[in-house]
């Protein structure tokens, strides 16, 4: 080797030893830093322990916290959907009560000058026969009636028998003429009715033919109830041939309207169902669990609502029956019966009137339901369209307001079809019982399933294993979670930003980050295992009053449908 390799190679190993030499000094460097981030990863357990012990009780209690806030937001959601749902229906039934009062005061701003004379003509009926009063005094009451209410029948009428009494036969004769042209149909009756009251039967007898050659069988006006009245509590007087003839009239009538309408029996049938369907009522039975959680509860409160209508129906009936008819012992109190329910039946003008009162009833007597109120108000007043005898029969089997159908007529038309009009209420029992369900389907904190009320272990573990699938959803939708997740994410980042540019300051915070972001996660799964736990526990809980109920509400509704069998006795106890 020569002086120069020599040379030469000397400088290599004192560089090579200058190189280790650094090397040595960076790894000792290194270790110290190392040493030192070590100490420092503990003393950051240490403190995260710490931490722990001082931020898992906060943490615990705003967990607490938010699930508590949780069940008060799903609360409150509700409560604003039932306080929306009830501001419209009181919406309804304040616009319905301020169109009553409106209407109510209409109605005895226009017509109460026709209350009074109606009292006035009854007034001067028997007092004309009595005696009691002066005929001066009753004639002026009358002509005060009269000139209140000139474009009312009944007025010309009065005035008629008042000029007819005071031997005035031209004056009353344009009067009668005045009251048939406004009205033939009552003032027909009306003059009947009164010859019939002073004993007068021939007269009474050709205002009856007259009246019978004004019908039509295919429009005959509500008025036709007052004639039959009169003749089922025996008005017709003392003349049984006039009674008789009267009786063949309706008997002839009677039988041509079955002649010649299609199934009627079953008209009957149908107002029966019509009847069943429109009655107002709702029942009071509260079931808060089926309402909150139970899909078809609307379904399951109309069925228990229509199942009651029976018992409902039942005593209507049972009064109706048991009420007492005030006839009259003479055929005079009897004249006068009919004559008072005809001269008390509404005009034109005034049943116009009537029925928007009514309507508006209705609606409040629904509780704001525009459609049974429609319903309702349909049954009782009907299309306004042309009606027949039978029509009629039928309209007042199923009267609701006893001011609108005097009660013979009522009774007489219920027992004339009391075996089709059983057969009704059947037919509506008969509908609502197709339409109970069997299964129903819930919604228990987001697990739905569909069941009775005698599944409830199958239900429960599907509501066990609806949390146990869904547990992994559960703990990331919280919010925490999420936060702890994000630093364990960061911590990862921060962790491959070291592996390509090294530096000890990161290298320190992404392994921070990532064992305190695992610590927290760890403890928050922990504690959504057991607020899930407890969810699971309520839930089964809520599940098992919900199927209670539905137990509950089966077992009164078939209570409630057997009543059924009550209102077809009800309904055939009726004879005449």
């Amino acid at each position: 080797m020569t002086q120069e390799e020599y040379e030469q190679e000397q400088r290599e190993i004192e560089r090579l030893v200058h190189q280790i030499n650094a090397l040595i000094a960076e790894n000792n460097a290194m270790v110290d830093e190392i040493n030192n981030a070590l100490t420092h990863i503990w003393q950051l357990q240490r403190n995260v322990v710490q931490l722990h012990k001082n931020v898992d009780p906060l943490v615990k209690h705003v967990s607490g916290e938010v699930s508590l806030e949780e069940e008060k937001v799903k609360m409150v959601d509700q409560a604003l959907e039932e306080l929306s749902a009830q501001y419209f229906t009181f919406k309804t039934l304040s616009t319905a009560s301020k169109n009553l009062s409106q209407y109510t005061d209409e109605y005895y701003t226009r017509f109460s000058y026709y209350e009074h004379l109606r009292r006035v003509t009854l007034g001067f009926v028997i007092g004309l026969d009595k005696r009691f009063v002066s005929d001066e005094s009753l004639c002026k009451a009358v002509e005060k009636a009269y000139l209140q209410n000139t474009q009312y029948w009944l007025a010309y009428c009065t005035m008629a028998v008042m000029l007819w009494a005071g031997d005035k036969r031209e004056a009353a004769q344009r009067a009668l003429d005045k009251a048939l042209f406004i009205n033939p149909s009552k003032a027909s009756l009306f003059f009947m009715l009164i010859n019939l009251r002073f004993a007068r039967t021939a007269p009474a007898q050709q205002w009856f033919v007259s009246y019978m050659d004004r019908l039509e069988a295919s429009n005959v006006g509500e008025e036709f109830q007052y004639l039959l009245q009169a003749y089922l509590t025996g008005a017709m007087g003392s003349e049984p041939q006039f009674q008789e003839a009267v009786g063949r009239c309706f008997q002839s009538l009677l039988a041509q309207t079955e002649a010649t309408t299609v199934e009627f029996a079953r008209k009957f049938s149908d107002g029966a169902f019509r009847f069943a369907a429109s009655y107002l009522h709702r029942t009071q039975q509260v079931f808060v669990h089926l309402k909150a959680n139970c899909q078809e509860f609307g379904l399951l409160d109309d069925l228990l609502s229509a199942a009651e209508k029976n018992a409902v129906l039942t005593q209507f009936y049972g009064e109706l029956a048991a009420a007492v008819d005030q006839e009259g012992e003479t055929i005079a109190q009897r004249i006068e019966n009919v004559l008072y329910s005809l001269v008390s039946s509404y005009d034109a003008d005034e049943l116009e009137v009537v029925k928007k009162i009514k309507y508006n009833e209705a609606v409040i007597a629904a509780q704001g339901d525009i459609s049974a109120a429609q319903k309702k108000f349909e049954q009782d007043f009907g299309a306004g369209r042309k009606q027949t005898f039978g029509d009629l029969l039928v309209k007042w089997a199923f009267a609701s307001d006893r001011n609108l159908t005097p009660l013979s007529v009522q009774r007489f038309s219920i027992s004339f079809m009391r075996e089709a009009i059983a057969r009704g209420f059947g037919q509506f029992a008969q509908s609502y019982r197709a339409s109970e369900p069997q299964t129903c389907s819930f919604q228990i904190d987001g697990c739905s399933l569909s069941c009775t009320e005698h599944d409830f272990e199958p239900a429960r573990q599907q509501v066990e294993q609806y949390y146990r699938s869904n547990r992994l959803k559960f703990i990331f939708a919280d919010k925490f979670s999420l936060i702890f997740a994000g630093l364990i994410l960061l911590g990862l980042l921060t962790l491959v930003f070291t592996a390509v540019a090294f530096t000890p300051v990161a290298l320190t915070i992404g392994l921070l980050l990532v064992l305190a972001g695992v610590f927290l996660l760890w403890r928050r799964i922990v504690e959504l295992g057991a607020v899930l736990k407890e969810k699971q526990r309520l839930s089964v809980e809520k599940l098992r009053s919900t199927l209670e109920e539905l137990g509950q509400w089966r077992t009164l509704f078939h209570q409630e449908d057997q009543r059924n069998d009550d209102l077809v006795r009800a309904i055939e106890q009726f004879q005449f």
